[in-house]
């Protein structure tokens, strides 16, 4: 996944800007611009096949306001992401800092069970949809070479590495091809780009149009961290996945005439690689246990 010409590419950047300054720095030609899209696009769909191999722990944290800025309303909860019969499974544990009441915990028992009934009784097929069903997603970073106009507006340092921050906001005369290309239109993107593996590092999207419920200007920040999946070997170089690590959104809904806002945060920890291996047996899934990697301190 290593892409050394990313490396290449980002280098040639920064010589051919004449300031050092961010605001300064001048945009790359359009074809060095799309062929750094082009690689981000390819490494994000292979890094998606990568992350549904990991579990962790979430801590989710919301807070509601009403239009004075009075908090209304707060709550918490902690998820195990496990797998279960092959797929993956968002269990809570914990809620508002304790441990489930009885009427809770059977209730998230039940759902459980549910779950795993479901999944014996999906064909391989239906499993393997399973498998990559939460990779696809309406935000831009399905389809920023195509449906976007994109530019590199600075350079920014995160987690210690190089990453070019690159603007996109959809095309007058785009058009989707799907439903998820659709609804990516409603969304202007910043993207900070690894330099030196053109993954995204960070991702923030802004809401362009009311969206049901949601107001235009709800934003949404992700961060990822950098893993080993595979260490060098064999004279192989090392190979990467990058998880996301932290999310952060801001929102306004209105329902009927009433307004509100709200900060969700969210964040994910205790990484640990847990290889599913999809084989035809007997039309079933076999999971195989794999290399457990522990996120760095």
């Amino acid at each position: 996944m290593r892409m050394a010409n990313s490396s290449r590419w980002f280098m040639s950047l920064v010589l051919c800007g004449a300031a050092v300054g961010l605001a300064q720095t001048p945009d790359p030609s359009r074809k060095a611009l799309a062929d750094l899209l082009a690689r981000v696009n390819s490494n994000w769909k292979a890094n998606g096949i990568l992350t549904e191999q990991y579990t962790s722990n979430e801590v989710h944290h919301n807070r509601n306001f009403d239009k004075k800025g009075k908090l209304t309303d707060e709550s918490t909860a902690k998820y195990e992401n496990v797998f279960v019969e092959g797929l993956p499974y968002r269990r809570k544990v914990e809620e508002n800092g304790k441990p489930l009441s009885e009427k809770t915990a059977a209730a998230e028992e039940k759902r459980f069970n549910q779950a795993v009934e479901e999944r014996r009784k999906m064909s391989l097929e239906e499993k393997r949809r399973g498998m990559y069903f939460g990779f696809h997603s309406s935000l831009p970073i399905c389809c920023l070479l195509t449906l976007f106009d994109n530019r590199i507006v600075r350079h920014e340092t995160v987690n210690g590495r190089d990453a070019a921050v690159v603007e996109s906001v959809p095309k007058p005369n785009a058009k989707p091809a799907n439903q998820d290309e659709e609804t990516s239109l409603g969304w202007k993107e910043t993207t900070w780009i690894d330099a030196e593996e053109s993954v995204p590092a960070r991702i923030e999207v802004e809401l362009l149009e009311d969206r049901g419920h949601m107001l235009k200007g709800m934003t949404i920040r992700m961060d990822f961290v950098r893993l080993i999946d595979t260490p060098a070997s064999d004279g192989q170089p090392e190979r990467a996945v990058w998880l996301q690590s932290d999310s952060i959104g801001h929102a306004q809904f209105k329902v009927m005439w009433y307004e509100v806002s709200g900060i969700t945060e969210q964040t994910w920890s205790n990484f640990k690689k847990f290889h599913v291996d999809m084989r035809l047996l007997e039309d079933s899934v076999q999971e195989v246990p794999g290399q457990q990697v522990d996120r760095p301190q």
